[in-house]
């Protein structure tokens, strides 16, 4: 059972999709039928900017997106053990416009081509790797898998930080850049805090 988020990590819906519950190891292969090659390139949500942080996946216009998902997954680049991936969504987003779409797992590339990358120039086009879906009960289960949590706690904080840093107050953001102080150097002691990259970074 998930919950299912918007767009913006901040705003959530009511509604549970339903979700299969074939175990992730036994997913459909990453190859596809064949079909012209294609490279797609999907942005992670990271302690960087967002664009700054991708993986390029070679693929053809057969591929579902689940099969491009659960290929990021398993490559590590999230990190070990991601075990929830049916939390995992890709948000297509048209840079020049408002315009963004969640899509369905079961899409092929080349029907996300015909529905959307059409109506504009592919290099206006960004693929967007986020938590889409929250199971029930998901402080235990991100217990259980927590390069899905820091996936989630980055996102939720990129989120934030675009869209509502800049309406809080001086003393609201002071509370939290000393909470996330406290969370990044919580395992430093103070001869590390003098270094002078520690320094700069904070």
């Amino acid at each position: 059972m998930y919950e299912v988020m918007s767009g913006d990590t901040l705003a959530w819906k009511g509604a549970s999709p339903r979700q299969s519950n074939t175990d992730p190891s036994h997913e459909t292969e990453f190859t596809g039928d064949g079909g012209p090659v294609k490279i797609l390139k999907v942005c992670f949500c990271t302690n960087n900017n967002l664009g700054k942080n991708f993986k390029l996946v070679k693929c053809d216009s057969t591929w579902k997106i689940e099969a491009i998902i659960r290929s990021i997954l398993v490559s590590g680049r999230l990190g070990p053990n991601v075990e929830l991936s049916k939390c995992y969504g890709l948000m297509l987003k048209h840079l020049k416009s408002e315009e963004l779409h969640w899509l369905h797992p079961a899409l092929t590339v080349g029907e996300v081509e015909q529905r959307y990358e059409s109506h504009h120039v592919e290099a206006e086009w960004r693929y967007d790797l986020r938590i889409r879906y929250i199971p029930v009960n998901f402080l235990e289960k991100f217990k259980k898998d927590r390069s899905t949590f820091l996936y989630f706690y980055q996102q939720v904080r990129s989120d934030y930080m675009q869209s509502h840093a800049s309406k809080v107050s001086d003393g609201m953001a002071l509370q939290l850049g000393c909470l996330e102080i406290r969370r990044f150097y919580k395992d430093m002691n103070a001869k590390g805090l003098e270094k002078k990259s520690n320094f700069e970074l904070l």
